[in-house]
């Protein structure tokens, strides 16, 4: 070369190629798994029962322990339909965005309309205490 320099002699002698690194996966990949579709499925189906059931027992009660028992399978059955609605909303990234944005809605609408609390401390503390 003209410049005195020798030419090119290939790579850095100290270079080494990177370890190699598996691509990276979020969170929510691994949660999936658990928080699956038929999951989600059973959890919406089993809650809608037990607030069914709920109803169903606080409805032909004649005594307080009947109430108290309806209303604790009711707001069970509420607190296992609303988990799973924002579950499902929160950690499904893989579902469309409408679809997310009605479960987070329908989750709100139960808790406004149908009441989150309604018996499920009182009817747990009639049946221990």
């Amino acid at each position: 070369m003209a410049s005195g320099q020798p030419g090119a002699q290939g790579p850095y002698p100290g270079w080494q190629q990177p370890a190699y690194q598996p691509p990276h996966r979020k969170v929510s990949d691994y949660v999936q798994v658990i928080v699956g579709d038929l999951f989600l499925a059973i959890a919406v189906a089993l809650g809608l029962f037990l607030l069914w059931l709920g109803s169903l027992i606080y409805g032909v009660a004649d005594t307080d322990t009947g109430f108290d028992v309806g209303s604790a399978f009711h707001s069970f059955g509420m607190l296992l339909l609303t988990l799973a609605l924002f579950l499902g909303a929160v950690l499904r990234h893989d579902m469309d965005n409408r679809v997310r944005v009605s479960l987070v809605t329908a989750g709100t609408l139960l808790i406004i309309f149908v009441g989150y609390w309604t018996g499920l401390w009182t009817g747990f503390m009639s049946i221990w205490g």
